[in-house]
């Protein structure tokens, strides 16, 4: 029997890829017109900006404590530019200053 994950449960799991290194959290459950279901993970550029991936379930190897994936490769780039504010996590425009949700100055 396939075993169901709840959207709260998988929100704030570290996401692994299978050289042991992370690779962000886990923030969002996200879906495509067609009904394609993908975790929204939240990352860290190299330059310390936080942007969002998509993870598609079928690149998934595993979900327990973790979710474990083959590579970084396996995610997909956000289609919508824009800053999420280091305080509240919302996403908010790339050309905000502040943040829409909770003012807090984004860089």
């Amino acid at each position: 029997m396939a075993k169901y994950h709840r959207r709260e449960e998988l929100a704030g799991k570290e996401v692994i890829e299978s050289e042991a290194r992370k690779v962000g959290i886990i923030r969002d459950l996200a879906y495509t017109d067609e009904g394609k279901l993908a975790l929204v993970v939240e990352r860290e550029t190299e330059k310390g900006e936080l942007t969002e991936s998509f993870l598609s379930f079928d690149k998934i190897i595993k979900i327990g404590d973790v979710v474990l994936i083959k590579s970084i490769d396996d995610l997909e780039a956000s289609p919508s530019p824009g800053k999420i504010c280091p305080n509240c996590k919302a996403r908010n425009p790339s050309n905000a200053k502040y943040c829409y949700k909770c003012g807090v100055t984004i860089a």
